[in-house]
């Protein structure tokens, strides 16, 4: 036989108080025509639940929220790839630089000035607004799987993940 209990509805089943991280209530299960019921209650509304066909109940709490580690890597490594990869010639590596730069656009530490066609590349001409100089990045024939390949690569690099 299985039994399907319902997790903790965080709010008291009478007074539909809501409750607040380490707060300690009541659950009670109930037997319901052979189930089992989960009701939970506030410390203040314990004496009011109705006792009757109880099969268990505890003490519990709502635990607290692990604190959010946010593990982003600083612009600026990011921009330091970017710079170091510039004279590449190994097709990843030019792949690598062209995502840096999309990155770094939309951290709006590149500027799109223009792109510029040559009889087989297309190029975006990029303003540094940090130095204020410009450069040229070839936009490779990157498929949609190519560029996620790439942005693993670079969460990978600098102990991100996305």
């Amino acid at each position: 036989m299985e039994w399907s209990i319902n997790k903790g509805s965080h709010a008291c089943f009478l007074c539909e108080k809501i409750f607040p991280e380490e707060e300690v209530y009541l659950s009670a299960l109930y037997d319901v025509n052979n189930t089992f019921e989960r009701k939970d209650f506030c410390i203040e509304c314990c004496d009011k639940k109705d006792d009757e066909n109880i099969f268990s109940y505890w003490k519990t709490k709502i635990s607290k929220k692990p604190e959010k580690v946010e593990r982003y890597a600083k612009i600026d490594v990011f921009y330091d790839l970017f710079n170091k990869l510039e004279n590449e010639k190994d097709l990843s590596r030019v792949n690598f630089r062209y995502v840096l730069s999309l990155y770094l656009l939309r951290k709006k530490v590149l500027k799109l000035i223009t792109t510029r066609k040559s009889s087989d590349s297309e190029y975006l001409l990029l303003h540094n607004v940090k130095e204020g100089n410009d450069t040229e990045v070839l936009k490779p024939q990157l498929s949609k799987e190519e560029v996620l390949a790439v942005t693993d690569e670079i969460g990978k690099l600098v102990n991100f993940t996305p």
